[in-house]
This record gives structure tokens, C-alpha cells and sequence, in this order.
């Protein structure tokens, strides 16, 4: 079944209660407070997907037919559309027609699993070429994939012309185009000659110049000298070539291939990492190691928090904004980052648009949270009936960032079911039940409160298990 936001919006959410909320001068600091200039292609500005599905691989077995799957219900759930075709129009500007250039950024440096998945990008590929123009098709000559600045080939990393058929599969060369970042630097023939950009990044940290290597700095592999953009000054190159120039103005999508991932500070080159935690905030009965997550946004800003959120998911660290790299908080309006600030997208997750699928499932909370949540927090609990999972959504103020917290099942009669004990790592935060009690026994069907507790806030939330 296709997954429709409209569909989604027909259940029934159930209702949050705040019993106290402390808030701090900790809740203002490092707000994006530059306005926000987005990119033409940025259609939906803080918008983002997250679509985990712990069935994506088997050790490194990859289901092409699952992954492909989840890269069509996220663009089915962003978009709100109908169908495939539909839902990849409809990111595009007007301008876009039968015979518009898409460029699509992958990352082949360390060709194998911790590049985007070929999958993925083949899904891609395929969707676009559903799109339907009074009859005619989008064709697939009209469709580059291309990297540069390593010496892979795109067969060496799986983009093989058999998975990307009529695709052209480019290893680029740079030329001085005269609108390029940085001074007008050389950069990729194939962006030059495109009309759009989808860029498709996976999760890499970095040992120099910054402890990630996702979406911004996959432009690197479009501009010249990447060598010569690794020292101190490596943020504010990453923070011009995306909020400036060809990448800026053509950008359409970003899309984090998260089928594997290495770990924050250890890559571009090497082995894939271990997701296990981040495996089971999403889905406590997973066993996979792999993140097997799909991430798309308009918004390249919300999709690289977004990213980097899934990797401290995994190893405890913060991920609030006065805790994201400086690259991305001088992109997202957040003065004082760096000496120039640009805001090209929303980096506050309280202000994003989140809509989360689990193994299939769409389980975002109906009430979305759009504004600041200096004076207010929220918690709200999802059972997927037919998975064994109750998947719940807290926000809190800035200032229980980093603090210990407990979430409580109960029963209506008050009797505690199970009790969690969590630390509080941003603004927003996921975790599921697996829908048994302390002594791992499925509970029965019925309503249940979920509490949390963390110092002076307190807020439960019911659900119903069937």
C-alpha cells in the first residue's frame, strides 16, 4: 500500500498533558536569528522524511525491492502525492519540462556499502522517469549521475549500467564556468549543464576539517582542489559552496542514503559502523547493525541535521543546534557560528515538518509542532498493531538537553508496566516500546499511559495497544 499523507491524517492522535515545564535562558541560545534567504529548489523548507526499515538489509545483503520501497514512501510522504510520477514532479519548479537536465551528486570516494547505495539511487532514477508531461515521459537521457575527484569508477561502487539503464554514469572533470563558489572556483561540467540537482549522500564522519562527511561536504566531489578545503577554514567552505553558486541555485532535493553508515569522525575511507543503538530507539525488536534509513527533504539543512541526528542517535551525543557543526549552523541562520551567516534552510527541529515511517508504517503524530518550544513541550505515542511497536515522540526545552529522564508505561489503574531510563539528546527525541512489560511478556490489548519525567517536567500521553 502507498503511503499517503492525506490517509495518514484520518486516524485519530492521542492527546498530550503538561503538568510543568521549567524553561531557561539555555532555551533561546543558538536560535537561527538571520533570515532565512532558501535556495529556488528548497520548495519545502524544514519538510524532511525519515524512513527506517530494519528488513532494508541482512548483514550486507541489500533487498533491492524493500530499499526501493523506501526511497518511493518517502517521496510519496513528502510530497502528499498519489503516485510516484506525481510526487517527484511536484519537487520541482515550474520550469521543470520533458526535456530539463537532472544531475544526481552521489559520493563513490570508498566505493562499496559506505557510498549511497546504488539501490537507492536506481529508485531515483526510475521515479523520475515516471514523470508525465501530457503524455510523454521524463527519459532517462535526461538524467546524469556523476562524482568526481577520486579515482573509483561508478561500476567499482555498483552503479553498474545494468541497475542504471540509459542512465549517464559520469566521472566528471571541473571547468571554470564564471558562477562558481569560492572566487568563482572550477566545478563539475555535468552541474553546469544541468537544470536541477538531487544531491544523495550517505552517513560518513571525517578525521580533518570536520567530524562528518554527508551532504555538504559531497560537493566536494564537484568542486575543484577538495585537497585544499580540509584545514581550519574547512566550514566555511562547506557553508559556500552550499549556501552560494551552482549547488544553491540548482538543488532541488537531498537525499541521505543511509542503507549503511560509517560513524561520526571515523571515514570518508574505511569500514561500515555499528547502528545497532540507533537500530533500537527506531525498532526494539531489530537485530540489525545496519541504519537502514532513508532521509529526504527539500530543505538540505533539515536533511544534513536530520543525518546527523540519526548518527549521535546511535552514540549518545547531543544533536541541539549549539551542538551541530558550525558549517551547519552558519548555513541555518545561527549568527556567531562562523564570520559570515547565510540561512538557506531550518536547522531548529522544533520548526521541522517530521514525518517518520517505520518499517512501513507511517507514524508521525498527527499535531505537528511549528513553532518555538521555549515555553512548551509535548509527548505523543503511536502503536503499530501490526509490528509489536509503540513508537513515541517527546520535545522538550533546550535547557533538559543532556539531562537523565525516565519514560514510564503504565496501566489505567496506575500500576507501572516498564520503566525506561534515557538521557535527553536535542529538542526532539524518539524512542520505541516493544510493547512488553519488565518481565518481557506481551501486554494485553487496552489504553495505557506513557509518562515522562525529566527534573521538573512531566508529561503522559495515552495509547491504546491492539
Amino acid at each position: 500500500m502507498s503511503i499517503t499523507r492525506r490517509s495518514f491524517l484520518k486516524g485519530s492522535a492521542a492527546t498530550a498533558a503538561v503538568s510543568m515545564v521549567g524553561t531557561s535562558a539555555l532555551d533561546a541560545l543558538s536560535a537561527p536569528n538571520a533570515t532565512l534567504a532558501k535556495g529556488p529548489g528548497n520548495k519545502w523548507e524544514g519538510r524532511v522524511v525519515i524512513n527506517y526499515n530494519k528488513e532494508a538489509t541482512s548483514g550486507i545483503t541489500v533487498n533491492e525491492t524493500i530499499v526501493k520501497k523506501m526511497v518511493n514512501d518517502a517521496i510519496l510522504l513528502l510530497t502528499g502525492e498519489a503516485t510516484v510520477g506525481a510526487a517527484w514532479k511536484s519537487v520541482f519548479p515550474s520550469s521543470l519540462t520533458a526535456s530539463s537536465k537532472v544531475a544526481i551528486k552521489t559520493n563513490i570516494l570508498n566505493a562499496g556499502n559506505p557510498c549511497p547505495h546504488a539501490f537507492t539511487v536506481a529508485a531515483i532514477c526510475e521515479g523520475l522517469q515516471q514523470m508525465d508531461f501530457n503524455g510523454t515521459k521524463f527519459s532517462a537521457a535526461n538524467i546524469t549521475v556523476y562524482d568526481m575527484n577520486n579515482s573509483n569508477s561508478m561500476d567499482t561502487a555498483g552503479y553498474t549500467a545494468a541497475r542504471l539503464p540509459n542512465i549517464a554514469r559520469v566521472k566528471d572533470t571541473a571547468a571554470v564556468h564564471g558562477d562558481g563558489a569560492l572566487n568563482n572556483r572550477s566545478y563539475a561540467k555535468t552541474l553546469k549543464n544541468s537544470d536541477f540537482l538531487i544531491n544523495v549522500f550517505s552517513p560518513r564522519g571525517h578525521s580533518i576539517g570536520s567530524s562528518f562527511s554527508l551532504g555538504f561536504k559531497s560537493h566536494y566531489g564537484t568542486y575543484s582542489n577538495p585537497g585544499g578545503m580540509h584545514g581550519s577554514d574547512a566550514p566555511d567552505y562547506l557553508r559556500d559552496i552550499n549556501c552560494t553558486g551552482p549547488v544553491f541555485n540548482k538543488t532541488v532535493l537531498s537525499m541521505c542514503s543511509g542503507i549503511f553508515g560509517m560513524l561520526e569522525s571515523k571515514g570518508p575511507t574505511g569500514s561500515i559502523g555499528n547502528y545497532s543503538t540507533y537500530a533500537q530507539k527506531m525498532d526494539p525488536s531489530s537485530t540489525n547493525t545496519n541504519p537502514t534509513t532513508i532521509i529526504m527533504s527539500t530543505d538540505p539543512v533539515s536533511c544534513e541535521m536530520q543525518a546527523i541526528k540519526m548518527m549521535r542517535m546511535n552514540n549518545g551525543n547531543s544533536y541541539a543546534v549549539a551542538n551541530l557543526p558550525t558549517y551547519l549552523r552558519a548555513s541555518g541562520g545561527v549568527t556567531g557560528a562562523l564570520s559570515q551567516t547565510y540561512n538557506i534552510g531550518t536547522i531548529d527541529e522544533t520548526k521541522m515538518d517530521i514525518r517518520t515511517i517505520i518499517n512501513g508504517s507511517d507514524v508521525t503524530p498527527v499535531r505537528q509542532i511549528r513553532e518555538s518550544m521555549q515555553n512548551g513541550a509535548e509527548i505523543s505515542a503511536r502503536s503499530i498493531k501490526t509490528q509489536n511497536i509503540c513508537f513515541i515522540h517527546y520535545t522538550v526545552p533546550l535547557s533538559f538537553v543532556s539531562q537523565p529522564a525516565k519514560i514510564t508505561i503504565l496501566g489505567l489503574d496506575g500500576k507501572v508496566v516498564r520503566e525506561f531510563k534515557q538521557t535527553v539528546q536535542g529538542a526532539k527525541n524518539h524512542f520505541s516500546w516493544d510493547q512488553c512489560d519488565a518481565g518481557n511478556s506481551k501486554v494485553a490489548a487496552g489504553a495505557y499511559l506513557v509518562s515522562f519525567k525529566s527534573g521538573s517536567l512531566k508529561m503522559s500521553t495515552r495509547v491504546t495497544i491492539s
